[in-house]
């Protein structure tokens, strides 16, 4: 018999008994709610991950760093298609991923209140987190004051030259954009085939327009953007650039053209304004332009003739931002801060081309000192470009702020077919003018000249 049993026999049983059974029911009744209402113990965080291929190697090592800690699944994510994809999302009610790797323009289209997929993440930050940020991530600020996203790199423009070349030719390094240009017209009267960039694509945009001050996609307000090609500080670029192009100095195409990685492979290029990334990306591969070791470095950015500062434009300079339908975004914030600040990521993690850590100017100071290191340690480069783009990382004109439209695509869409069809620069900046005009006008901006 059970110790809360109660003898039969002794005087006045039943009443005790059934006193005793309410009491107990209660006790039981009362633990059982109890043990309803505590919350079961928290499984192992997760997060979906959504990066391009040069963040691959970096998320699959945070995911195998994280074993057991955090339960994080890498996708390989074409940028293109993020918001047709959340779009999709937002109908169905499930499948956002939790943080996404994307350009820098995402952080404005992903806060339109149709799609809603960017979360403010001052409230996640942590005070030292901001700190090291410094003014690099300035970019991901809202009106508000709030962050809406993480800089994972600055991809502002320098000035990469080939030193050898420079020598040969006799060449100083330029530091106003009319010098710049003066050797351009050199290299077409006396070593023609020689080139000094490519400007069929965003390069353009990134390397002069912007520098330049050239008013395109300058969002005053939420209601309004400036967009005028026929702007002084734009004819200014198409003016200088025109006759250079017409003498093949500088090709109507994209860098990334069979055609400009020829004239690359050959040897051809002496000088090309391109961003930060494009030493390690594109200067430097084997399967690029494949430019000799000892031979490259950067220099900042030449400044336009009357004016104090010579900025820089971004061409690139990707974000991570965080979905609000994140269930755990601290976790997916840490590894937007673990790319960008940690050495495992920036300078240990290997690359399927048998390079090692990130190849972009991290935008994270912690991250950068490491990434400094790495490159001024870099025998490739005639001298570390690293001073140049420091000196540039601050410079970047402000007057260009993240819109709801595809300002990047436009430059594909718009305006790279109308230089190859007309080899018209200012016809294709009009061209892209006109079509992101129509753009803005069509997500309920003013678009206006000033």
């Amino acid at each position: 018999m059970s110790e809360l049993s109660v003898h039969p026999n002794i005087e006045g049983e039943p009443l005790k008994r059934n006193k005793v059974l309410l009491a107990l029911a209660g006790v039981f009744a009362i633990a059982g709610s109890a043990l309803i209402s505590v919350p079961a113990q928290s499984a192992t965080p997760s997060i979906l991950v959504w990066v391009d291929s040069p963040r691959l190697p970096g998320a699959k090592e945070y995911a195998k760093i994280m074993k057991g800690k955090v339960d994080v699944k890498v996708e390989l994510h074409a940028q293109g298609d993020l918001l047709a994809k959340v779009q999709l999302f937002n109908r169905v009610k499930k499948g956002w991923p939790d943080v996404v790797f994307g350009p820098p323009n995402d952080v404005a289209v992903l806060r339109n209140p149709i799609i809603n997929n960017a979360r403010e993440i001052s409230s996640l930050l942590k005070p030292d987190e901001i700190k090291n940020f410094g003014k690099l991530n300035d970019w991901c600020k809202g009106a508000d004051g709030k962050y809406y996203c993480v800089k994972n790199d600055m991809a502002q423009s320098v000035l990469w030259y080939d030193t050898k070349l420079f020598a040969d030719f006799g060449y100083k390094v330029p530091t106003k954009m009319s010098e710049l240009f003066a050797i351009g017209a050199d290299l077409a009267k006396n070593h023609p085939g020689y080139s000094l960039g490519a400007l069929g694509d965003a390069a353009a945009y990134s390397s002069y327009f912007w520098p330049s001050q050239c008013p395109l996609n300058n969002e005053k307000s939420a209601t309004r953007v400036v967009i005028n090609a026929k702007s002084p500080k734009c004819t200014r670029v198409t003016e200088a650039l025109q006759p250079l192009i017409d003498a093949g100095v500088y090709f109507p195409g994209s860098a990334f053209s069979p055609e400009y990685v020829k004239i690359g492979q050959e040897g051809k290029i002496v000088a090309h304004i391109g961003p930060s990334w494009f030493g390690e990306f594109v200067l430097r591969p084997a399967s690029s332009f494949n430019i000799p070791s000892g031979r490259l470095t950067a220099a900042p950015m030449p400044v336009w003739d009357g004016e104090k500062t010579n900025f820089s434009g971004e061409w690139g300079g990707g974000i991570y931002t965080i979905s609000p339908h994140a269930k755990f975004p601290r976790a997916a914030l840490d590894f937007a801060i673990f790319m960008v600040g940690d050495k495992r990521n920036v300078v240990d993690v290997k690359n399927p081309d048998g390079s090692t850590g990130a190849p972009t100017f991290p935008a994270y100071l912690k991250g950068n000192a490491l990434w400094k290191a790495k490159i001024d340690a870099d025998k490739y480069y005639n001298g570390s470009p690293y001073a140049a783009m420091a000196a540039q990382a601050g410079k970047v004109w402000t007057g260009v702020k993240p819109v709801r439209y595809d300002a990047d695509g436009a430059w594909g869409t718009a305006y790279a077919p109308e230089l190859a069809k007309s080899k018209d620069i200012q016809k294709a900046l009009e061209a892209y003018a006109t079509y992101t005009s129509n753009l803005a006008q069509q997500l309920g901006y003013e678009v206006t000249t000033k």
